[in-house]
């Protein structure tokens, strides 16, 4: 069952996924930084325990954080790379 701190995450990465997440209301809103909360989002929407989230929006949910998630690392390397 989600809590209702799972359902406002939902909400809101729902609702901001669309303009590229809203990485910069995160912190305000959660308390958490937007990796975190991509991780938790991810986490959420990849386990059997979310059984009111549809198909579509688990799978649109799931690319998104992946997406995010990922860009931060890359973006690390390619400055470790430029500083060498």
């Amino acid at each position: 069952m989600m809590t209702p701190e799972d359902q406002a995450m939902l909400a809101f990465a729902t609702k901001w996924s669309r303009f590229g997440g809203g990485d910069e209301y995160i912190l305000p809103e959660f308390g958490i930084t937007p990796v975190v909360f991509y991780q938790r989002l991810l986490t959420m929407v990849t386990s059997t325990l979310i059984n009111d989230v549809d198909f579509a929006t688990r799978t649109y949910l799931r690319d998104f954080c992946s997406s995010k998630l990922a860009r931060p690392a890359s973006r690390a390397v390619a400055a470790s790379r430029v500083a060498m």
